[in-house]
């Protein structure tokens, strides 16, 4: 898939597991998805990936402990800019 740097971008960005999910089999309009769900660590690292072209469900252990020590060693959060919406 051609966007899955995005996600890991995101997990490494913002200190977080991300979970990206897919679509498997071929929709109305005739367009192809291959599936390749996955779940990524903060430090962007892939920790489960569903096999291509199947429909099915992938588990990963999600640390709270480890996130808050990856956060504190590597604290990024310091150098957010304040906003308001």
């Amino acid at each position: 898939v051609a966007n899955w740097p995005a996600p890991r971008s995101r997990a490494i960005e913002n200190q977080a597991y991300v979970a990206g999910c897919n679509r498997v089999g071929t929709d109305g309009n005739g367009l192809h998805y291959r599936g390749d769900s996955r779940i990524i660590n903060p430090q962007g690292d892939i920790i489960a990936t569903a096999e291509p072209h199947q429909a099915t469900r992938i588990d990963a252990d999600l640390s709270l402990v480890a996130l808050q020590d990856y956060r504190e060693k590597f604290p990024a959060w310091r150098d957010a800019d304040p906003f308001t919406l």
